[in-house]
């Protein structure tokens, strides 16, 4: 069974899980049993969210969309309403989503549109 965690600011990846730039975050790890399929960080902003950090150590669309969709869920359950993609990796996956992205090249969307999105099963594009 795959399972999606939220983690200690320690198992954070640098620049997260130093002291200065802790405060705020928060992480999630996918695991299916023991092993840790992949990690993404975000950041809740009062009514908007940042996804820093989407990390999968296979490269799998789907496993991109899980961390994603279970970071936007966090954010959606505190009543955030708007989420800004602002990780380097995953992007094509965060566009399927339904993120789009404005004329200064920043990723957003609604939470509620994100979620009922597209899924990205066979769909990554390079």
């Amino acid at each position: 069974m795959i399972r999606f965690v939220p983690v200690l600011t320690d198992k954070l990846s640098e620049p997260y899980s130093s002291d200065e730039n802790c405060f705020g975050y928060i992480g999630y790890d996918m695991a299916a049993g023991d092993i840790e399929c992949g990690k993404c960080v975000f950041r809740l902003n009062g009514y908007t969210m940042d996804v820093c950090y989407v990390e999968v150590l296979n490269d799998d669309a789907e496993t991109e969309e899980g961390l994603i969709r279970s970071a936007l869920n966090y954010g959606a359950n505190r009543n955030v309403y708007i989420a800004y993609y602002k990780a380097e990796t995953a992007v094509s996956v965060a566009k399927l989503l339904g993120f789009e992205e404005d004329e200064n090249g920043v990723l957003s969307g609604d939470i509620p549109s994100l979620l009922k999105g597209s899924c990205c099963k066979g769909k990554k594009e390079n």
